[in-house]
């Protein structure tokens, strides 16, 4: 991701988790309402707190904790956010964010083709600013389909379209085993995803058919390009299981990307099939 810096910026302390970026829309909710904000992790993330961003998109009930299993270390890359945007939030009055660089940068004017935020950190898998939130969750009985709504949005719209390195989303059960191979032939090996577009592929600028980038889904975003929004599906068993959100640069830190998610619900369904559908 490109460093950037904002005038607006002002850290106000993490023991209150309070982030607060520009006038408009950003910021951080204190123990009242929090109208129309995007609200950052701390820069340590307690499980606690990670745990607060996990349950808007389903309630204590499906999601019992969670946690990184990796960040980079420089990147505010979590958030929960109640400002409308890109069609979100879908359910109640709040959805998550996942980023590789600055969730809070979400809502800011899109004045640039590269707008983002080194994150930092080692390489991890192959690849570059890598995010993975762990979820602990409960799928109650009677339910054998998980679906999960999405929008991924990114920078390397229209930059890097058909080229070798770029951002993706991956989203695992259980366990969370992608690969990539970030020089020579890069590739994503990831069998256990099933966010996948109708071809089987990984979810980023180059995905096709309803998983397909566009400029004007991003409308209202700082971000150049966006899916329409998905809903990813797997079947899965009742009971305890652990769900694994993936973002990552392939290969270098150029452009940020994100992922909007909101409304993870279960079913009982003769045919579920892994991959993501428009769910417009």
């Amino acid at each position: 991701m490109r460093a950037v810096t904002s005038r607006r910026a002002t850290i106000v302390g993490a023991a209150t988790l309070a982030v607060v970026v520009g006038a408009t829309g950003v910021g951080v909710a204190q123990s009242g309402k929090s109208d129309g904000q995007i609200v950052a992790e701390a820069g340590e993330l307690s499980r606690m707190e990670a745990t607060k961003i996990a349950r808007t998109i389903a309630g204590r009930k499906v999601i019992k904790s969670a946690a990184f299993a990796a960040r980079p270390p420089y990147g505010r890359v979590a958030a929960r956010s109640t400002k409308a945007l890109a069609g979100f939030p879908l359910r109640g009055s709040s959805y998550m964010i996942l980023s590789n660089g600055n969730a809070r940068f979400a809502d800011n004017k899109n004045t640039g083709p590269a707008k983002g935020q080194n994150a930092g950190g080692p390489a991890i898998r192959g690849a570059r600013d890598v995010t993975i939130f762990r979820m602990n969750i409960r799928v109650p009985e009677g339910r054998n389909c998980l679906d999960m709504r999405f929008r991924f949005l990114t920078e390397e719209f229209p930059e890097f379209v058909n080229e070798e390195f770029n951002d993706a989303f991956i989203a695992e059960v259980d366990q969370t085993t992608w690969d990539t191979r970030p020089v020579g032939d890069p590739s994503v090996e990831a069998d256990r995803n099933f966010a996948t577009d109708t071809m089987g592929n990984r979810i980023s600028v180059n995905a096709v058919g309803d998983a397909s980038v566009s400029a004007a889904r991003a409308k209202g975003t700082t971000y150049d390009g966006a899916t329409r929004r998905l809903r990813a599906s797997t079947r899965i068993t009742p009971g305890g299981h652990r769900l694994y959100l993936s973002i990552f640069d392939q290969g270098d830190r150029q452009y940020d990307s994100a992922v909007f998610v909101d409304r993870l619900s279960f079913r009982n369904a003769a045919v579920c099939e892994n991959g993501a559908v428009s769910d417009e």
